[in-house]
């Protein structure tokens, strides 16, 4: 058993660090999208425009990495405005309910990951575990929706406009 973790260890922390040479090797042995996630700062967005991947994830993969690094979703809007339409833009940082993918979409987002619910999902139900996540967060977005006013998630009706900052209050 502790072969298991150890090599998957190695796998998750080999040791180094990748950089962006790495993603010329996948595009040079990849021919579909690529998609970068752990984004976290304009420059690395626009880095990824300059690149040519078809995506980004801004995420701080569960905050697992650094300690006390940047809020997600405070660093998504100006993400997004930074790239604009030139690259797809998901979500992907403590999504657990209709009001967290609502947030996201409103700053931004195209669409927004779940990591950890789903696998509770799963473990819990199997297929039907899953399938009984993915229409709870989606009951619970269309809720959220109804209960603040919103349409629908469509940009047009869940945007920035919708949102209210204390701090602005």
């Amino acid at each position: 058993m502790h072969t298991a973790a150890a090599e998957w260890t190695q796998t998750i922390f080999p040791g180094f660090s990748h950089g962006w040479e790495d993603v010329k090797h996948l595009q040079e042995h990849w021919k579909g999208p690529i998609v970068m996630k752990g984004i976290q700062s304009v420059e690395d967005a626009k880095k990824c425009v300059e690149i040519g991947v078809q995506g980004i994830v801004v995420s701080n993969h569960g905050g697992r990495q650094v300690d006390g690094g940047n809020s997600s979703l405070g660093v998504l809007p100006r993400i997004v405005d930074a790239v604009g339409d030139k690259i797809d833009v998901f979500f992907d940082s403590g999504v657990r309910c209709g009001a967290d993918m609502a947030k996201a979409l409103a700053l931004g987002a195209k669409c927004c990951l779940i990591g950890r619910p789903y696998v509770y999902g799963m473990v819990l139900g199997g297929e039907n575990g899953v399938s009984h996540v993915l229409k709870s967060l989606a009951g619970d977005l269309d809720l959220t929706l109804h209960l603040a006013g919103i349409q629908s998630a469509k940009p047009e009706h869940l945007n920035r406009s919708v949102l209210i900052r204390e701090d602005q209050l």
